[in-house]
């Protein structure tokens, strides 16, 4: 009995010992991730009082997406995160009405999206389980060429500042079998600003590969319903997002 006991007391002091030395979380996260987008767009709006409507899916990207890709950062200190995202979108499509009826034309649009959010993270329920809330800005400039075959060409630009609340949960994949994988998505919501609506839904895997190598893949869509003076816009962007940065 004395022996069984020695030896339970030997096993829970040495497992007290190893967890201990376990290494902790640094107190300070960094992390940078370049991606590809290839997103389609979708949408309705009025140029110059000419009702549009467009939609290019993602299938048709390879021969008119110019441009798409991410780049999103964010450091993590204690309780307190900072993020940020910049994305340039470049899109040709003819596949649109205008007035109601499809015309020989062509659409050019160029989007580039900057956000920048502060927020506080709370822990989960389970081990490794986070939940950041954050508060934030994005700003949106927008340039399009509406080219109506023997009508001419009509060209606006927009910029937008918008505020905007932003959710970041990290919930641990299958931790017992593969370590490093996690579900990160994002997902935010705003306008009051120069817009009427601006949303985000961003489901994503990250894993972990090795120390300071992680990998991100999901699945974007941002939309958003603008209006200024006769020219409306109401779009979405969505597309499979992947991309390979650097986390110390």
């Amino acid at each position: 009995m004395k022996k069984t006991t020695i030896l339970g007391l030997t096993a829970a002091l040495w497992m007290a010992g190893a967890a201990s030395a376990a290494p902790e979380p640094p107190a300070l996260q960094f992390e940078l991730v370049p991606s590809l987008w290839a997103a389609g767009l979708s949408g309705d709006g009025t140029l110059g009082g000419r009702a549009v409507d467009y939609d290019r899916s993602t299938g048709d990207l390879l021969d008119h997406l110019e441009a798409g890709g991410s780049l999103a950062g964010k450091v993590v200190f204690g309780r307190f995160a900072i993020g940020g995202q910049f994305d340039g979108y470049s899109l040709s499509t003819d596949a649109l009405k205008v007035d109601g009826r499809p015309l020989d034309g062509r659409m050019d649009t160029d989007m580039l999206f900057t956000e920048l959010a502060a927020g506080y993270v709370f822990k989960g329920w389970k081990e490794g389980q986070t939940f950041t809330v954050a508060a934030g800005v994005r700003h949106a400039h927008i340039e399009s060429d509406l080219e109506i075959r023997g009508m001419g060409t009509i060209r606006r630009q927009q910029d937008r500042l918008d505020p905007m609340v932003i959710l970041w949960p990290t919930m641990p994949l299958f931790p017992a079998k593969i370590e490093g994988l996690s579900l990160t998505p994002a997902f935010s919501i705003g306008g009051g600003g120069d817009s009427e609506l601006v949303y985000e839904l961003f489901p994503q895997i990250r894993y972990q590969a090795t120390e300071h190598l992680v990998v991100r893949f999901g699945y974007r869509s941002i939309g958003y319903r603008t209006e200024d003076g006769d020219d409306e816009l109401d779009f979405d962007l969505a597309g499979f997002i992947a991309g390979v940065g650097a986390a110390f």
